[in-house]
């Protein structure tokens, strides 16, 4: 199997299975947004925002080194003493995150909510340090083994384990938000367990006090960097309650689910692959077509998904949400350009990590937190939830100019920006003509939305790809087709 037809097979088998991870999410919407107000909803992204503090502070995670230290050695053993060494650092971190954090429960919950009554949330959130890190270990070593299928499975058992006990804790019990807390809790135990044995069953048990060292030296910056990317893209929940209210924050909730679809079901299964085999392309003679491919394609595809989102979501809120929820949909088109701004700031990242000038990432990050900041104080108070989502896309959009112009001069890997001026024009026009073209019915408004995404689809398509690459998409496509039909023929006959 060639590069180019792993990249996609797998990256195919990661999307399905990242869809099953985050069905569960969109599944429960119209549960949430009915046995929960959006101060409900406003106050589990606060917590998640607060768990994920904890991990980057505390939680001595080494993610995006692994990779790197993984694929420098050759033998077997000394490829699992990686993983179970750099699982073991994370979890002595992770305990003591989860131990200081569910100690200052009362003080978190008064700071972050303006009331001691969410302490008990904040406890039961805090062992969710623990289990999301060894939940994500198993899912790296999966990956790095190339081992899709059993991604897969493994994505199908917490699908099952959350909406099962999703449905048991919030609708039977009627537990509301404490049992929207629990069965994140125990569906996050549950299958970071399972991992666990797994993946020492596999590996053996190693620990070596030299590669803890090497990764430490390795991820320290990235950890800096880590901190400050959250203060980025999640302390503006945080501004929404101070400046407007947990109604807001429930709404930007909910707008940011809908715009990290793009982030789950493209970005996510294409960064799994390439994660780990990025390491391996740079090694070749030529690397140069490989990353500009990748970054087309990534660019692509998250652009074609984006405009899906920015046509039908209004749509959709209005049909799954209360009407309470529904002006969550003014948020959703910003969310969606600058998660497509980070996930390129990700790809383009490769050239700080690869020249193991990892503290660059920080400086990078450092300039866009005061960016971002100074955005938030202008614009949340008088806009809202609406003025977060545009701070997130005017600071994400510095980024990855920053990003672009610091790579080149410390390992410039030579990746256009063709593909992203084009994406960025499709759906500049795509939000200005679904914001004006505005109807009361539901029917209506979908069907102009559709002829306003095949029109984009079109453009997007023609704009990305040139004539040598539409004829090979079509000589592709007949010869798929045409083996298809054989196929079918032989059965029938």
């Amino acid at each position: 199997m060639s590069q180019t037809e792993q990249m996609l097979k797998h990256s195919a088998i990661y999307a399905i299975a990242n869809i099953f991870r985050q069905l569960v999410g969109f599944v429960m919407l119209p549960v949430y947004t009915s046995y929960l107000s959006p101060s409900d909803y406003g106050v589990v992204g606060l917590l998640v925002f607060l768990v994920s503090l904890f991990e980057l502070l505390l939680g001595g995670q080494m993610f995006q080194a692994i990779p790197k230290f993984y694929h420098k050695y050759d033998q077997p053993t000394q490829k699992n003493s990686v993983i179970t060494t750099s699982l073991s650092v994370t979890t002595g971190f992770s305990l003591v995150a989860c131990l200081l954090m569910a100690l200052s429960a009362t003080p978190l919950s008064q700071i972050v909510f303006g009331t001691e009554e969410y302490s008990l949330y904040v406890m039961v959130f805090s062992i969710l340090i623990l289990t999301n890190s060894i939940e994500q270990y198993g899912l790296i070593y999966i990956r790095i083994i190339k081992e899709p299928w059993i991604f897969f499975t493994f994505s199908i058992i917490k699908l099952a384990l959350q909406l099962g006990l999703n449905v048991t804790t919030i609708v039977v019990l009627d537990w509301g938000l404490f049992g929207l807390a629990i069965s994140s809790l125990l569906s996050s135990a549950i299958t970071a367990s399972i991992l666990l044995i797994y993946m020492l069953v596999n590996t053996g048990f190693s620990f070596s006090l030299e590669t803890a060292k090497k990764l430490l030296i390795f991820s320290w910056p990235l950890w800096l960097s880590g901190i400050i990317g959250l203060y980025i893209g999640s302390s503006n929940r945080y501004f929404i309650r101070i400046f407007s209210s947990l109604d807001d924050v429930g709404l930007f909730e909910l707008a940011s689910r809908f715009g990290m679809i793009i982030t789950a079901l493209i970005w996510v299964p294409f960064s799994q692959y390439w994660q780990t085999e990025r390491f391996e392309i740079i090694k070749k003679d030529n690397p140069v077509p490989q990353f500009n491919f990748a970054f087309k394609l990534i660019t692509f595809l998250m652009s074609l998904a984006s405009i899906g989102l920015i046509c039908f979501s209004e749509t959709v809120i209005k049909l799954i949400a209360s009407a309470e929820f529904h002006d969550a949909a003014y948020g959703v088109p910003y969310v969606v350009l600058a998660n497509l701004f980070q996930a390129l700031i990700i790809f383009r990242n490769f050239s700080f990590i690869h020249s193991g000038r990892t503290i660059e990432l920080t400086i990078n990050n450092l300039l866009t937190a005061i960016i971002v900041t100074i955005c938030y104080v202008l614009i949340i108070p008088q806009y809202g939830y609406v003025g977060a989502t545009i701070a997130i896309l005017l600071s994400t959009a510095c980024q990855y100019m920053i990003v672009t112009y610091r790579g080149k001069k410390v390992h410039d890997i030579q990746v256009g920006h063709r593909p992203l001026i084009v994406s960025i024009a499709v759906l500049g026009t795509v939000i200005m003509f679904t914001s004006f073209v505005t109807v009361e019915s539901l029917v209506t408004e979908f069907l102009l939305h559709s002829l306003i995404a095949i029109a984009a689809i079109l453009a997007l398509y023609l704009g990305l790809f040139d004539h040598s690459d539409q004829k090979t998409h079509i000589s592709v496509a007949k010869s798929y087709f045409s083996s298809r039909l054989v196929s079918v023929r032989k059965r029938l006959l």
